[in-house]
């Protein structure tokens, strides 16, 4: 198998990223999707690696979506469903601000995710302008669950990004992540969502306003269980089979 990444930014700010896991034959046409995935950019960065080993996961988390009339009320449910999961308002409302500002210490968004520790509401990530990529996952078969999704409503326009991020999300709770809370950079989406092990993948919109070009992810997790669950995120690679 073959690891394939992209970034992308635009006058210092991340913009865009993906990632593939796939086999050596695709990687032409691959590289050449990914390369036409930001809409604007200064500096794209394409990075493709050998995977000696995958690990398969069988089922990815179940989808729920919710829609709301406002920001306000799509995050007043976001931090209601994180204090489901034991996490503090204060904590929940703490990594709503940092998206909301953009978690980059100098302003906007960053390439990975911020690390919030679950009891204390501390960041832990080692590089708080980089934060922490989860990398080396994919759907086993994207065109099964392409079709899949399309059978069940979804609109064609978002399904990537829906794809990309529930399969990250899967991976991410296979890893030890507790919870998720992320939007995206896009200005024009405006769908976020929380993610964990219990709860499933629970689509919530609008959880920013459309326009807005801040976006990013907090994952809360345990601080004694920091360093494997980095090393899982960022090294081992997986394929999820189904939905």
């Amino acid at each position: 198998m073959i690891s394939v990444r992209m970034r992308a930014q635009l006058k210092g700010m991340h913009v865009s990223g993906a990632e593939r896991l796939i086999e050596e034959k695709n990687l032409p046409r691959i590289v050449q999707e990914l390369l036409r995935r930001p809409k604007a950019y200064d500096k794209l960065v394409i990075t493709v690696e050998r995977v000696e080993s995958v690990h398969v996961i069988q089922k990815a988390l179940t989808i729920y979506s919710y829609d709301f009339k406002s920001v306000q009320d799509a995050r007043a449910f976001a931090l209601e469903k994180l204090e489901e999961l034991g996490i503090k308002r204060e904590f929940g409302q703490k990594a709503i601000e940092l998206l909301e500002k953009g978690p980059n210490p100098r302003g906007g968004n960053m390439r990975g995710a911020v690390l919030m520790d679950i009891q204390t509401g501390e960041r832990l990530e080692p590089d708080q302008e980089r934060g922490v990529r989860t990398v080396r996952v994919d759907w086993k078969d994207r065109k099964f669950i392409k079709q899949t999704l399309l059978k069940r409503g979804v609109k064609r326009k978002y399904l990537n990004r829906l794809m990309d991020a529930l399969v990250l999300a899967t991976k991410n709770v296979h890893c030890g992540v507790l919870a998720e809370l992320c939007w995206s950079d896009d200005e024009d989406y405006t769908t976020g969502y929380i993610a964990s092990g219990s709860l499933g993948y629970v689509r919530i919109n609008p959880l920013k306003e459309l326009g807005n070009p801040i976006g990013g992810r907090v994952y809360f997790v345990k601080r004694e269980h920091l360093e494997d669950l980095i090393e899982c995120l960022e090294k081992k690679a997986i394929l999820v089979e189904s939905l």
